[in-house]
């Protein structure tokens, strides 16, 4: 009993060591770490990500302010200025609400989620969410095929960021523009959630990083 039980910590400590420890890939010049923890995650090449998240994770806090969760693995990082994020997003849909995210996070009442989303039908849309002490859910177009392409475009020197789709990857339609009223901490990257469902896997491929502003805000170039 003892053994299994030593063996069984070892396994514990081990995972928690995995999710604890920096990720990188090629494309991003900076070291990514986890917080909550991913069923499992990959790294598929070096710009191609895979993240799982585990039954009942989101990051919502409802507008009421009456419900709260912040459960869903996100892998992030502190870029130094100013930033453009891209990826090509592949969730594995399952059930409703599991998403791919490209994430921009303060802290749990201070953030944006750019969900590639199944919406309540079951249907892929472009979902926002705005949190500054409580959400602010914006459902956009749908998505009839299993990906999109995302780009966030911001600053931890501003308060103010752009979330941006594409279908091809190369023209882009800004979703939103927006500020955030906490920045002290700002981290950007990916997460990955399945509200009512077992589990999702997303893929994020053709991941690109660019320590720059914008040459036009509304092109998102």
């Amino acid at each position: 009993m003892k053994r299994i039980l030593l063996v069984h910590l070892i396994a514990v400590f081990c995972t928690l060591q995995i999710q604890a420890q920096n990720v990188k890939i090629t494309t991003i010049p900076y070291a990514m770490h986890f917080e909550n923890k991913a069923l499992d995650y990959k790294i598929l090449s070096e710009n191609h990500i895979r993240i799982v998240a585990p039954a009942n994770t989101d990051l919502f806090i409802s507008p009421d302010g009456g419900y709260a969760i912040d459960k869903s693995p996100r892998l992030i990082f502190k870029p130094d200025s100013d930033f453009i994020l891209t990826a090509n997003v592949i969730p594995d849909f399952k059930s409703k609400w599991d998403a791919g995210v490209l994430l921009i996070y303060n802290d749990s009442k201070h953030f944006a989620k750019f969900c590639f989303e199944s919406d309540f039908k079951g249907q892929p849309r472009v979902v926002s969410v705005v949190c500054n002490d409580v959400a602010d859910d914006c459902n956009s177009m749908a998505i009839n095929n299993g990906q999109v392409y995302y780009r966030i475009i911001g600053s931890t020197k501003r308060n103010t960021f752009g979330l941006y789709y594409s279908e091809n990857g190369k023209t882009w339609f800004p979703i939103r523009s927006f500020k955030l009223d906490k920045t002290d901490n700002l981290q950007i990257g990916f997460s990955a959630q399945s509200p009512t469902g077992e589990k999702c896997s997303v893929d994020f491929s053709d991941i690109s990083f660019q320590p720059r502003k914008p040459k036009d805000d509304w092109a998102g170039e």
